[in-house]
């Protein structure tokens, strides 16, 4: 699948407030990803140089995650770098997209 078709994939996330769930975002991949602060860009592997991939980049507080991605879709490489995000945040979340759900830190 190609990047441009991702990025405008719709998703939904949601979150517990206190045991209540709440709507944190619904909308396209290319909109949470700019929420978040993601940034993208296209890497060849190190040592086998006809494997290309991705270098995802996002800051956490006082913190910079960097998450390098081989030889998957670019759908499953996002939905790393969002579970990884939601996984950090430390909440209970719902992350749905068109291919699943994923239920974060319960």
């Amino acid at each position: 699948m190609k990047k441009e078709e991702v990025e405008t994939m719709k998703i939904s996330i949601y979150w517990w407030n206190f045991g209540k769930k709440t709507l944190d975002f619904r909308g396209v991949y290319k909109d949470y990803l700019l929420k978040i602060g993601v940034s993208i860009e296209d890497i060849v592997h190190p040592i086998q140089n006809d494997v290309t991939g991705w270098r995802f980049t996002v800051s956490m507080s006082s913190t910079t995650i960097t998450l390098d991605k081989y030889g998957i879709d670019y759908i499953q490489a996002c939905d790393d770098i969002i579970k990884t995000y939601l996984l950090l945040m430390g909440d209970r979340t719902k992350f749905i997209t068109p291919r699943q759900e994923f239920n974060i830190n319960w």
